[in-house]
């Protein structure tokens, strides 16, 4: 294995020790920046099983984020409140609902719960990924992306303004379900730390499972020439729905995760450039098609996202205006120096043979 192929664990590994010597909190920078990493690269690894490996300009993942936080904000502390007979609106009554929860969880209900949540979550993401597929079937790759890129704001509108759902523009906050589960102060930063990290370590497993099987294997060929896969005599149209719906539930999941992580659910924080063009950049700094390669950009993006945020104001004192503007600028001048200078990525996709070599006739 190249050095290059861990080049993301690299540079934040040296992250670590840069804050860990100029006196900053180092365990509150690890155990945030596992958090970050989990939940975006299982969100970039559902965006490159579609676009990386099938060819699917999907600019409308943030649709399936928000599915899995409103899942968690909207359906799960109701569901806690019929098993409970807590009574109220959820919404309306908010702080009086919550800290009636709190104090009537168990461990073994919250844990339930929790799973439920993720569960319903990859289903619901599912749905979505499939209802996204349907005008895959008749669009063109650049009509499509503009299709995917108008569809991804339907829920944040809705959770926005339908104050029912997840509280409008006030949002809403959620039942201590990863208290309950792993105490709390720092024992529940670590558990949060430990649940999403494995998450993202057994979906990373299972996309490469995904990408490494004959499906995969026939995505990439319709991300060559979708008239070949027909030809092949494979459904184009399946291996599109089945791509979307995968990559919803992971996406999905990603967004449950998010929501449970932070303890309330906010309409307004699942932006397009959080949850879509962000994914996007870490999947081209990485190397689309290389799932590896997408890590490594996801570590890159978070060290350097992190880095600033903690460094603000020595940032701010140099540069003389807002560190918040430094990483859009930043950001954006990687992308045009990843595009312009290696397009293939830091992690390059590498070639898969079609046939084992113990099958390949030897000429003597």
């Amino acid at each position: 294995m190249r050095w290059i192929s861990l080049v993301g664990l690299y540079i934040y590994l040296l992250s670590a020790a840069l804050v860990a010597l100029t006196g900053q909190d180092l365990l509150s920078y690890v155990l945030g920046s596992v958090v970050d990493v989990a939940i975006f690269a299982v969100i970039a690894l559902s965006l490159n099983l579609e676009a990386g490996i099938g060819g699917i300009p999907n600019f409308g993942k943030v649709l399936t984020v928000t599915a899995g936080a409103f899942v968690v904000g909207g359906l799960i502390p109701r569901v806690a409140m019929a098993i409970y007979g807590v009574k109220g609106d959820f919404v309306y009554d908010n702080p009086a609902v919550v800290s009636a929860l709190s104090q009537a969880l168990d461990l073994w209900t919250s844990a339930a719960l929790v799973s439920a949540a993720l569960i319903l979550s990859a289903a619901v993401g599912a749905v979505l990924g499939m209802a996204m597929a349907a005008p895959a079937v008749r669009l063109r790759e650049d009509y499509l992306a503009i299709t995917l890129l108008a569809l991804g704001d339907f829920l944040f509108y809705v959770g926005r303004y339908y104050e029912p759902l997840v509280g409008g523009t006030l949002g809403v906050s959620l039942p201590p379900l990863l208290e309950k589960i792993f105490g709390g102060g720092a024992a529940r930063y670590l558990g949060a730390s430990l649940l999403t990290g494995a998450a993202a370590l057994l979906l990373y497993l299972l996309t490469e499972r995904v990408t490494s099987s004959p499906y995969g294997r026939a995505l990439r060929v319709h991300r060559e020439d979708p008239e070949l896969v027909e030809v092949m005599g494979r459904s184009a149209t399946r291996l599109r729905l089945w791509a979307l719906a995968i990559g919803g539930a992971l996406s999905a999941v990603a967004g449950a995760l998010y929501a449970l992580y932070v303890g309330a659910v906010f309409a307004g924080s699942f932006t397009r450039i959080t949850y879509t063009f962000y994914p996007w950049l870490m999947m081209i700094l990485g190397g689309m098609g290389n799932n590896l390669g997408v890590v490594n950009g996801v570590f890159i993006f978070v060290t350097l996202r992190r880095l600033i945020d903690i460094y603000k104001y020595e940032l701010s004192a140099v540069l003389g205006f807002d560190p918040v503007w430094l990483a859009y600028i930043l950001f954006g001048a990687i992308a045009l120096a990843i595009i312009a200078l290696r397009p293939e990525g830091l992690v390059p996709e590498e070639p898969t043979p079609l046939a084992k070599k113990a099958g390949v006739l030897k000429s003597k």
